[in-house]
């Protein structure tokens, strides 16, 4: 490995983008895992932030205000500590933690069914930083990205989250 590599990999951390209200969802304990239609190879780790788009029937369905999650920010940090294909069972439950236990819930105007994706992503040890953080991720159509340590350290630090 080079040694700038290296450097990178040890100033900044990964960083698990969402829409909304997705993060809040992980971080209430409310949604028992995050899906993908792509899988990720990273374990450890990862911030959580949260985009600034939303996704209005999953807010409906907890009952959420748009205006009351943070947007455009680091919210939390976690550890990632598996991501493997999405069993049949699990997407079902997934669908209906989306979904808030309602069934057959689609995304309005569109007759599409919220779905959980092909990859199952496991977090623990999820905790929610005591401010958001302000972030603003690489332009462009983006999985993942990172996000400098001394950015989130002392955020961490307050979290009680062990590096």
């Amino acid at each position: 490995m080079s040694r700038r590599k290296r450097s990178v990999e040890t100033d900044t951390l990964p960083v698990f983008p969402n829409s909304a209200p997705y993060n809040e969802l992980l971080l209430r304990g409310t949604l028992s895992a995050k899906t993908r239609d792509w899988r990720w190879g990273h374990v450890g780790p990862v911030l959580l932030y949260t985009s600034t788009s939303r996704v209005p029937i999953v807010l409906k369905a907890h009952g959420l205000d748009h205006r009351d999650i943070p947007a455009g920010c680091l919210v939390g940090i976690g550890n990632l500590c598996s991501v493997r294909e999405t069993k049949r069972d699990e997407a079902r439950r997934i669908e209906r933690e989306f979904a808030n236990g309602r069934r057959n819930v689609t995304a309005l105007g569109c007759g599409e069914r919220i779905r959980a994706g092909y990859y199952l992503y496991r977090f623990t040890d999820l905790t929610r930083f005591r401010a958001p953080i302000p972030f603003k991720p690489p332009r462009g159509a983006v999985r993942t990205f990172r996000a400098p340590l001394s950015l989130v350290k002392e955020a961490i630090a307050q979290s009680g989250f062990k590096l």
